[in-house]
């Protein structure tokens, strides 16, 4: 009889637990690292950079993220990369199971601080099975140009 109990209590907390792990992964089903390359137009020519990483981090709710592009260049002629975040950029769950990602009118973060000389437009995408694609325009507020700016990636 003590061994029976034994074993229903077993069998109870392995079916709680498994119930847990269930409920815990849907919620990081979303990847938070990506790999893919980042596509910049400038000056009327395709700027490629490949093996862009990028961050995701989701806000509890899901219904947010923030996104940052890793040692990225904007133009060919900048001295340096930079990591760039776009924060509070906005997530909904489709009917498919993927996700749709927009924001607009968004300042980006770079070098430990909002990156005012820019503003991220127009930005809409979306994440699916460990892939990541969007498309925004990065634009200059100083020269009043904007520069359309692509980034497909998978889950690292």
């Amino acid at each position: 009889m003590k061994r029976n109990l034994t074993f229903t209590a077993l069998i109870s907390a392995l079916t709680i637990f498994i119930s847990c792990e269930e409920s815990h992964t849907e919620i990081n089903e979303l990847s938070p690292d990506y790999c893919g390359n980042m596509t910049v137009i400038y000056e009327d020519e395709s700027f490629l950079q490949n093996n862009i990483e990028a961050k995701v981090e989701y806000y509890e709710d899901k219904a947010s993220l923030d996104i940052m592009l890793k040692k990225v260049k904007f133009v060919p002629a900048m001295p340096v990369t930079i990591d760039v975040t776009i924060k509070g950029i906005s997530c909904s769950r489709n009917q498919d199971g993927t996700f749709s990602i927009s924001a607009d009118d968004i300042t980006p973060w770079a070098m430990g601080g909002p990156y005012e000389a820019y503003r991220v437009d127009d930005l809409s995408g979306t994440i699916s099975e460990g892939n990541l694609s969007f498309e925004m325009i990065f634009f200059n507020i100083n020269k009043n140009t904007g520069y359309p700016t692509e980034y497909e990636g998978s889950a690292k």
